[in-house]
């Protein structure tokens, strides 16, 4: 099968490319080349491991099906971030580690990923490249994650968590990822603590504002079961003004306290006969702090820190503050890569991660919040959050995706999470790839956000020389709304839906959106299943502009268990398998270019508010298609339409097949009308019976 993916992630027309076809801007046959370009998403999340036995079995397992999904007609598969994760086997990849290490190093447990070793992953690209399928891996430019073997004294969150300005505006750097150390510290030591960066409003119930304390003298030891209550009043005035009033619980144990406003200061004392290092945690809590029960985590971003630590000399009683002298914050940014093996070709920016490499940077730095719809570049949604504004950070990455390139051959990419730094840095990382014969390499974004956002940032990307298309989250919405409603689901919501078809002002060029029914994210949110009629969904997205994406999950009918909560499931039927190889025949044999939607144009007659009837361009000297879907529960429904359209040929006088039964037949009238129907829940793809060429359920079998 000849493959034309190129065309699609390379090309965009200009205005003047466009046919006006009624209401909506449509592709010409010649220009907007987009099939033979279904991608899979080659894993769901918590993909089968040998966790007992450290040994990564998917990327084999993706091996042994290349060659049925090349039959079926596949022409590229996305998979999983492919380097060593925080949480080693187990780890799903977002949590990235060490970016070189792509199963070829012990790190965190073991060798190989949670998907196979390096080997295996090699053998697993160059298997679907034999088989016509390009390889696109994900990769994460946001965040970093790592634990307390990875800790250094971090100067920028000491002075941002001690910013007065940061504490009052700003989100707080999560209590639980500090661990803030008093060096050579003896006599009699008080330490203030102090509540910042609220996630909740400070009018809440005092039992939202919760920490556990506990100080220890040695790193990392853990913490004892046995719990203290703090006691009140605890004013935070007894170092200069009371000293003696409310003694710590002792060393290397754990207390519970509480914070009622942003004035409230508790302190605590403690002796310590001999000069030591102190290490102070700080966790933020909710709850009853009297239960034994019922004192769980809360938001991390409910800030608490050391705001002032003083020191009373044994022999002369004189108390003095030792902040800025002796507490010190440790933070898990200090990453050192193993030493390489000779034959790497590894780049000279493999040499780690240190604090100025993540946000805050500085003492001027700030975190924002997660946010909603808009870029976001400086918060701590996940990991440690990569500086991307960095000269040294941006070169790291860039340096990490030549090497993916070159070295392990990706055809192309997928960008993580792509609201967490400037579009100009996207841009840029991908404008520094190597090419692939003069074409930039496919690059796909995740941005999880509303029509507008998508079009500004696409457009950004583009006007910086950048070719990358976006997942069309706004489509996958109504798709689903379609699929798990009744025929209560009025289809003509389906006439402007998604990036493509808007009409509100953010229409995106097909070759600028990949579409998709479900993905590792949504798969494992109950509330955001498709869960029914899954064909429907298929049917639209591989017949319809864009380059579509079929979810694993979903082709090959695995359960899919909610995240937080594995007692909720769901599974596509076996048989949606064949629904969606016979639609991906349907596209790469008659389909291309723009579209145009006939039950909304030419005064259309019949049931449009259950059928929804487009016709697609045709390609290599075809007629394209007529894709008709039906939601209606229990009947067969039709409507009258007009297949003409500027731009395609007439069909006049012409019969349409049914590309899946040849006994389905449509006469076109003279005035270029004619009757379309499709079954109940179900989908009909007709074409010009010149056209047709006999799809056989026999090429490839649906257990494959």
């Amino acid at each position: 099968m000849i493959k034309n993916i190129q065309l699609q992630a390379f090309y965009y027309p200009t205005a003047a490319h466009y046919l006006l076809c009624g209401a909506l801007l449509c592709c010409t046959p010649t220009l907007c080349l987009a099939t033979d370009d279904v991608m899979l998403q080659g894993f769901y999340w918590d993909v089968p491991v040998d966790e007992k036995n450290k040994n990564g079995i998917w990327w084999d397992h993706l091996s042994e099906q290349a060659p049925s999904l090349s039959r079926a007609g596949f022409s590229s598969i996305w998979i999983p971030p492919p380097s060593k994760g925080n949480w080693g086997i187990i780890d799903m990849g977002y949590g990235v580690y060490d970016h070189y290490d792509l199963g070829r190093y012990l790190q965190k447990g073991s060798i190989e990923t949670r998907f196979g070793s390096q080997s295996e992953l090699t053998n697993m690209i160059n298997t679907m490249q034999h088989h016509q399928i390009e390889v696109y891996a994900d990769v994460v430019l946001n965040h970093i994650y790592s634990n307390e073997q990875d800790s250094e004294i971090n100067p920028a969150v000491k002075a941002y968590a001690m910013n007065k300005a940061h504490q009052h505006q700003h989100v707080a750097y999560p209590s639980n990822e500090i661990s803030w150390q008093l060096k050579g510290v003896h006599g009699r030591i008080y330490i203030k603590i102090q509540g910042y960066g609220s996630t909740m409003p400070w009018t809440q119930h005092i039992n939202s504002r919760g920490y556990n304390l506990s100080i220890t003298e040695a790193k990392n030891t853990v913490t004892p079961t046995t719990i203290y209550i703090e006691q009140e009043p605890n004013d935070g005035n007894y170092a200069t003004t009371r000293p003696g009033s409310n003694a710590f619980s002792g060393l290397n144990t754990t207390l519970r306290g509480r914070i009622i406003d942003q004035a409230d200061v508790d302190e605590y004392w403690l002796d310590v006969p001999d000069k030591t290092d102190l290490f102070i945690k700080l966790s933020a809590k909710q709850g009853d702090i009297n239960s034994p029960t019922a004192w769980f985590d809360a938001s991390q971003n409910n800030g608490f820190l050391p705001i002032e630590v003083w020191q009373q000399s044994a022999h002369n009683q004189t108390v003095k503050n030792i902040t800025h002298t002796h507490l010190y914050a440790y933070t898990n940014t200090r990453i050192t890569p193993p030493a390489r093996h000779s034959d790497g070709n590894y780049p000279s920016s493999d040499n780690g991660w240190q604090f100025d490499d993540f946000h805050p940077v500085d003492g001027d730095d700030w975190l924002g919040e997660q946010g909603n719809d808009e870029v976001i570049t400086n918060t701590k949604f996940f990991g440690n959050d990569t500086n991307t504004f960095s000269p040294r950070v941006q070169q790291k990455l860039i340096d990490w995706g030549k090497w993916l390139k070159t070295q392990h051959k990706f055809d192309g990419f997928r960008l993580d999470f792509v609201r967490g730094f400037q579009p100009e840095f996207a841009a840029k990382w991908v404008n520094s790839l190597p090419k692939n014969h003069d074409k930039q390499p496919f690059v796909v974004a995740e941005y999880w956000g509303g029509d507008s956002s998508i079009k500004s940032w696409i457009e950004s990307v583009q006007s910086a020389g950048a070719d990358i298309d976006a997942f069309d989250f706004p489509l996958k919405s109504v798709l689903t709304q379609m699929s798990n409603q009744d025929q209560s689901f009025d289809m003509r919501a389906l006439n402007h839906a998604g990036l493509v078809r808007n009409n509100r002002g953010n229409h995106l060029a097909g070759t600028s959106v990949v579409t998709f029914v479900e993905n590792h994210d949504t798969g494992k949110e109950h509330d955001k299943w498709v869960h029914k009629d899954h064909k429907l969904a298929y049917a639209y997205i591989l017949s319809h502009e864009g380059k579509p994406t079929v979810f694993y999950s979903h082709y090959f009918a695995v359960k899919q268990h909610d995240y937080h909560d594995s007692s909720l499931t769901t599974t596509a039927p076996v048989s949606l398998q064949q629904d969606i190889k016979q639609l991906m025949f349907a596209r790469n044999t008659y389909m291309d270019g723009g579209l145009v939607v006939l039950s909304e144009q030419g005064a259309p007659y019949g049931d449009v508010q259950h059928v929804y009837i487009a016709r697609r361009f045709g390609k290599q000297g075809k007629q394209g298609a007529i894709i008709v879907l039906n939601n209606h529960g229990t009947e067969r429904k039709g409507a009258w339409v007009t297949t003409h359209a500027t731009g395609f040929s007439d069909l006049a006088g012409q019969t349409l097949v049914n590309a899946f039964d040849t006994n389905d037949r449509v006469t076109i009238y003279d005035d270029g009308r004619g009757y379309f129907t499709a079954p109940s829940r179900g989908y009909a793809v007709y074409v010009p019976q010149r056209d047709f060429e006999a799809y056989s359920n026999t090429q490839s079998h649906i257990t494959d």
